[in-house]
């Protein structure tokens, strides 16, 4: 587990325990150890390029960390953080609910998005003939 000695708020000096999982180099950002985030590795979702080339402008399309606030013990100080494109702005804080509700969401359109693969197969296979 990482250290990081950083100001605090009001002048001084404190020492964090960062989690297992937190990639943040807080030294860099120059954190004050009273008030900062801890950040998992970005998820992200790879998006291909189509059969002409094309890859769209906004990659990648989905991605998500977790966050957890250095000092907030309460649920809301600990979210994961999805985002929509590579602008930050356009990202939510998911709560527990929140997050099974997406996962809910994704394995509904992982289900559907395979059942479509299967029937392109099915036509590919049918036009090679």
């Amino acid at each position: 587990m990482k250290a990081y000695t950083g100001p605090t708020l009001g002048g001084a000096a404190a020492t964090i325990k960062c989690p297992s999982w937190c990639v943040t180099d807080h030294d860099y950002w120059e954190d004050t150890a009273d008030d900062c985030f801890h950040q998992s590795d970005l998820l992200e979702l790879d998006i291909p390029r189509d059969r002409t080339r094309y890859r769209p402008a906004v990659v990648p399309a989905l991605a998500a960390e977790l966050r957890v606030h250095s000092t907030d013990q309460t649920p809301a100080g600990a979210t994961l953080w999805v985002q929509f494109s590579e602008y930050k702005a356009d990202g939510l804080e998911l709560d527990l609910a929140g997050a099974d509700h997406l996962l809910k969401s994704l394995d509904d359109y992982r289900a559907g998005l395979a059942r479509l693969r299967d029937q392109l197969a099915d036509i590919d296979t049918k036009r090679r003939r």
